[in-house]
């Protein structure tokens, strides 16, 4: 035992070991305890709970079994069903089989009384009272049924459902007290815990006590000891008790009193080597000073290399004329400690650079600095230095006699020409020849500087030309090296890779620009391996490659050339085109001519159909009315779709003529609507007029054309029926037309492209419809014609409105009324010249019809004589004629060149296209064959009542006035 408290006593730590484990040991028994007495608490209450649960489960079916049973029983005595019946014997051995087990699970005299009390009815329930209630039920005594459920049998239901309700409040009422005296317990443990945790907290403040008592008092009355050492102060070691302990505390004390003792004798050995020291010290003071005499002299030329490497850093740090220039000055003023400077280049610009000069000192030196003293420089290219009293104007406050120093230096080009000069003053002292040459040495820097500037220059000029045509080029081009960095791009690549500006792609890596261009394209992998096997695996026989931007609608072309230089690949060029343009119309095309194929054969089967049945079959009057009918109207939408392609391809080459009249837009709207009436019965037309003021100029036919387009369209559209509403109104001094019915709508996205040529909503309802994609484009280019506009709005299911909106033309009063038509028509002579015996007739007829006085002449040279000699009021002109000795265009400029029938209205009627030439050559009106005859009599009543009009004039409204 003493050896054990030896052990201990002779080190701290084993001290602190022995009282931590001792607090340990003490825990973790006190832990363990309260664990086990927590879980033994949880174990217990754990298995009464089971045990109860287990009881209510047993009790829960034992209590379905028997209202199964009740109500097998209730349903077999109702409805005489054996499954009732049976259900009923399957529940009696359910209650025995839960009977059985809840008496095994059994723990308290309840549940043993409750089982007993619940056989005894299951036996007089299932042996006696339902075999007899069955019985007389099935013997059709159903008054002992009734007997037995009042005398006894329903009351023993009831009991038997109070106990089983009286049972299981008492399991719920175990299992609740089994809760709470589970919560009582919790409570003591708890506070045996709160207990336990002061108890540790009372043991860990001893075992601090004991150590601050065994380790803080001696250490700290060692520390009054070293304090005073260190202040020099008398000691007096009184620190026996800590040096008789045997502890780390007791070794550090003796330590420190034989270092104390050995001080002591060391102190008068160290005093004389002090007084050797001082000694020394002066010696080294003397030979400090004649270092810092040499440091002075080291740093001041360090001091000078400096501002010498400043300055050749400021000439190579940057390529701005400018800012080289400034800093030339600067630097250069620094090493000659000038009080001020300037460089001037001797090119056209004479660009400059000062240091201390004044505004006007600038302007006279660059005014004069091929004169006077500065043409030295010119002739013998040395540099010189002058010396002169200081001006007043120089002085400031000085009032003696100064003198100033200036330094003239030649900067000299590689052929020894004078690029620049520079010039500096000092007021300190003069330049000597050292200075002067050292200067010179540096003006070569300069003149390299310079020559390094200039090239740049000439090379960035060169460059920004480059990019300035690169950027001209409607492709987007871009150069990459042999590694994939970008290199060169145009402005039109840069808004492809969706950059602001040309200098965020200059050097980027292959991945950044190539995730920018493969995240907007629908190509994804294809365009990234396609760029990948050009650049970097050297495929030259790629070919071109397509591909989309979805967010941009645009398709785009990319193909790629090898740059070599000496025989080296140095990279390659791509070249990015927009083909969308090329791409639409090739789609539109295509569409195009499926849709022809398809509008051009239904009729022509038609036509060919019911022609053949006419040929090869007797048929009845009506019937070939009905086909002939069917034929013509056939017939009639050929020519439709005919006149649509001519109509486009006269557009476009800009052939298409108008004959422009004054209009009322009223009765060609009127016109169209009863015409297209026949081809519908389920819509309902209106006309709202809202203005009086429905005169315009234009052309007739192509004003109904462009009503035809818009009204049919809005039948089309709208299958199901409906209103097909035309609105006249006027609005800012111009007329408008709305076309608006309650058919399918327009998608927003078609809206920009809905007067395009070709295009046709992508849409299942509308490609069922049909049609060329041509109407509406003739009718946006016959209303621009008629300086006009078109316009839609439309809502899908709710239908759309096209817009027409045209100059008006002001009505003013004249001096009489028109003349009656019918007179006018009574007395007018038409002649006709055709070759066509059958056609000729058909007109005639026409004519005679409408009151004309005709003759029909064939040949061109007759028509000339008759026209001559008769004068008509009209003629009808032919150009193709049989007789080849005049054709139609000689008769048309003979007429024109004889001043006597050159006002005859001429109608051209021929098969030709050559509407311009013939408008050209005079002629009035303009009919391509084949045409309704009674187009041609109402308009030579329409130019014969133009030309002899008097009752009124018709004035355009003037640009202001609309305006």
């Amino acid at each position: 035992m003493e050896k054990m408290r030896n052990y201990f006593r002779q080190s701290l730590a084993r001290q602190f070991v022995l009282l931590v484990a001792s607090f340990l040991v003490v825990f973790i028994v006190g832990a363990i305890a309260l664990l086990a007495y927590q879980s033994s608490l949880v174990a217990s209450f754990e298995q009464k709970k089971n045990e109860i649960e287990t009881k209510m489960k047993y009790a829960q079916e034992i209590e379905r079994a028997f209202n199964q049973a009740f109500s097998d029983v209730r349903g077999y005595l109702a409805f005489n069903r054996k499954e009732f019946k049976l259900s009923f014997f399957r529940e009696q051995e359910n209650v025995r089989t839960a009977l059985d087990l809840l008496e095994s699970a059994a723990t308290t005299k309840e549940d043993t009384q409750f089982v007993v009390k619940v056989r005894q009815f299951a036996q007089h329930y299932f042996e006696r009272l339902v075999p007899e209630a069955v019985d007389a039920f099935e013997s059709g005594n159903i008054q002992k049924v009734l007997s037995l459920s009042e005398n006894g049998g329903t009351a023993s239901i009831e009991r038997f459902q109070f106990q089983m309700k009286t049972y299981k409040n008492n399991l719920n009422d175990q299992l609740d007290g089994t809760f709470r005296q589970l919560v009582k317990q919790e409570k003591t443990a708890q506070t045996a815990f709160i207990v336990f945790v002061f108890f540790m907290l009372f043991l860990l403040i001893m075992i601090a006590r004991i150590m601050t008592k065994k380790i803080g008092r001696p250490l700290n009355e060692l520390a009054k000891v070293a304090e005073k050492i260190a202040n020099d102060e008398q000691i007096v070691c009184d620190m026996q008790g800590a040096i008789k302990r045997e502890d780390e505390i007791g070794k550090l004390a003796n330590a420190f009193k034989k270092m104390l003792a050995s001080i002591q004798e060391k102190e008068e050995s160290l005093m004389a080597r002090n007084e050797e020291l001082l000694a020394q010290q002066d010696e080294l003071e003397v030979q400090q000073a004649e270092l810092e005499q040499a440091l002075e002299a080291m740093q001041a030329r360090e001091r000078e290399l400096k501002r010498y490497n400043n300055f050749i850093q400021s000439l190579s740090n940057s390529l701005d004329r400018q800012d080289v220039l400034q800093s030339i000055v600067f630097h250069m003023a620094r090493i000659m400690e000038a009080d001020r400077g300037m460089i001037v280049l001797m090119n056209d610009e004479k660009s400059y650079a000062s240091f201390g000069f004044s505004p006007y000192g600038i302007e006279q030196f660059l005014t004069y600095v091929y004169n006077g003293l500065y043409q030295r420089l010119f002739e013998q290219k040395k540099p010189f230095v002058l010396k002169r009293e200081v001006a007043a104007s120089e002085k400031g406050y000085h009032e003696e006699t100064m003198y100033v120093h200036d330094i003239f230096l030649p900067v000299l080009s590689n052929e020894s020409d004078v690029q620049a000069i520079l010039v500096f003053s000092r007021f300190g002292g003069p330049f000597s020849d050292e200075e002067v040459q050292e200067y010179v040495g540096l003006t070569k820097q300069i003149s390299i500087s310079l020559q390094k500037i200039a090239l740049y220059e000439q090379s960035e000029q060169a460059r920004e030309t480059v990019q300035h045509i690169l950027n001209t080029v409607q492709e987007g081009i871009h150069f990459v090296d042999s590694k994939g960095h970008s290199v060169i791009v145009n402005k039109q690549m840069a808004d492809l890779l969706q950059k602001e500006t040309i200098a965020e792609l200059e050097g980027a890596s292959y991945e950044q620009w190539a995730r920018s261009l493969v995240e907007q394209s629908d190509a994804g992998e294809k365009l990234c391996d396609y760029l990948r096997a050009i650049i970097f695996d050297g495929d030259e026989e790629r070919e071109p490659f397509v591909y989309h931007l979805p967010q941009k609608r645009k398709v785009m072309q990319v193909y790629a050339k090898p740059l070599y230089r000496h025989g080296e690949r140095q990279g390659t060029v791509f070249v990015h085109r927009d083909i969308t343009k090329q791409f639409e119309v090739d789609r539109m095309k295509s569409e195009f001519v499926s849709t022809v194929s398809h509008e051009l054969r239904t009729p022509l089967s038609s036509v060919l159909g019911f022609t053949e049945l006419m040929l090869t079959k007797e048929l009845k009057p009506e019937r070939q009315k009905k086909y002939l009918t069917t034929i013509y109207q056939e017939a009639k939408r050929l020519t439709a779709l005919i006149n649509d392609f001519l109509d486009v391809q006269r557009m476009e080459s800009g052939k298409q003529t108008y004959d422009k009249k004054y209009e009322d837009i009223v009765p060609i709207i009127e016109h169209v609507i009863d015409t297209q009436k026949v081809n519908t019965t389920v819509h309902t037309f209106h006309i709202q007029k809202e203005t009086d003021k429905t005169i315009v100029l234009g052309d007739r036919d192509k004003l109904a054309q462009v009503f035809t387009n818009l009204i049919s369209n809005a039948i089309k559209y709208s299958p199901d029926g409906g209103n097909v509403t035309v609105r006249i109104y006027e609005q800012n001094k111009r007329l408008c037309i709305d076309v608006k019915d309650e058919g399918l709508g327009i998608p927003e996205e078609a809206l920009p492209n809905i007067f395009t040529k070709f295009y046709r909503v992508d849409n299942s309802d509308r490609r069922r419809i049909g049609g060329t994609g041509l109407g509406l484009a003739i009718v946006k280019e016959i209303v621009k014609m008629h300086e006009g506009e078109v316009s839609v709005t439309s809502e899908l299911k709710k239908g759309s409105t096209f817009t027409v909106s045209l100059p008006l033309v002001a009505l003013a009063p004249g001096e009489e009324d028109e003349r009656d038509n019918d007179d006018k028509q009574a007395h007018a002579h038409v002649v006709i010249v055709e070759d066509d015996e059958n056609l000729a007739a058909l007109l005639e007829a026409e004519l005679k019809d409408s009151g004309f006085r005709v003759k029909h002449v064939k040949e061109g040279k007759k028509a000339i004589e008759l026209i001559q000699k008769e004068k008509p009021d009209a003629v009808v002109l032919d150009i193709m004629l049989e007789e080849h000795d005049a054709s139609g265009w000689d008769v048309l400029k003979a007429l024109k060149q004889n001043e006597q029938l050159s006002d005859i209205p001429i109608i051209i009627s021929s098969a030709l296209e050559e509407r311009e030439k013939g408008m050209a050559l005079g002629a009035n009106s303009y009919f391509v064959k084949p045409y309704q005859p009674s187009q041609l009599s109402k308009t030579i009543l329409q130019l014969l009542l133009n030309k002899e009009r008097q009752g009124e004039i018709f004035i355009p409204i003037p640009q202001e006035e609309a305006k």
